[in-house]
């Protein structure tokens, strides 16, 4: 399948320091709700991209509640080596998220290859769902990196996330990737619970059981706001 969209979901946010990391885990080990392990563990490679003027990041810095934003996304403990990943559309319409998503079938080295080349590649490795969305959105802003736990209830109708070891670069001055100078963003543990629409209720009643708030937190807008001119 080369392109798709995921149905409609309630997503919610919680972003705590990063030294909370064992917390947050002993929370989810002693939950009412029995999380089970989804998946295994795995580190999960972004690159976010943006128009020239930023409106993805003014959208979201803005509180505006119907934003989209567009995202290269592939797996593995090595950032630079770009395979099997999808080209991921995402909007988010207040508490509710959907994504339509691309398979990108070219290998790309991001330790040797330009960004023109880097786009290049893309473009003629997707269908035209994807050359529409990045001839939109065409430059690459942000590469970031973490860990991400993955966890589900036993009815599989609640799925929560837990993110780590969050790290970003900044793309914006670089020809080439940039995965070498980080940003100096604070360490931060990111906890994510997602449910279908008709599941909100099952969502809450899991939140609840959480020392937590809830807040708008996003990991692209954070890793833009530690850039230095930020």
């Amino acid at each position: 399948m080369n392109h798709w969209q995921t149905p409609p979901r309630y997503e919610v946010k919680v972003a705590l320091e990063g030294r909370a990391l064992a917390d947050v885990l002993a929370w989810v080990r002693l939950h009412p709700a029995h999380w089970q392990v989804a998946y295994p563990d795995r580190q999960v490679n972004n690159v976010y991209f943006d128009t020239a003027d930023y409106q993805g990041l003014n959208a979201n810095l803005s509180g505006i509640a119907d934003r989209v934003k567009l995202r290269l996304r592939w797996y593995g403990p090595t950032p630079h080596e770009v395979q099997s990943a999808s080209l991921e559309f995402k909007h988010k319409q207040g508490m509710i998220g959907y994504k339509e998503i691309c398979n990108v079938g070219a290998m790309v080295d991001l330790s040797t290859t330009s960004w023109p080349a880097v786009l290049h590649t893309l473009e003629g490795a997707l269908n035209p769902h994807g050359q529409r969305w990045l001839r939109s959105v065409p430059h690459p802003v942000l590469v970031n990196t973490y860990r991400r736990a993955y966890y589900v209830t036993p009815d599989q109708q609640v799925r929560l996330t837990v993110d780590s070891d969050l790290r970003a670069y900044d793309q914006r001055a670089s020809a080439y990737p940039n995965l070498v100078t980080a940003a100096s963003l604070p360490s931060y543990v990111v906890l994510e619970l997602k449910a279908g629409r008709a599941y909100y209720q099952h969502l809450a009643d899991a939140l609840a059981h959480f020392p937590v708030r809830v807040d708008r937190f996003s990991k692209y807008v954070q890793g833009m706001l530690a850039a230095p001119d930020f």
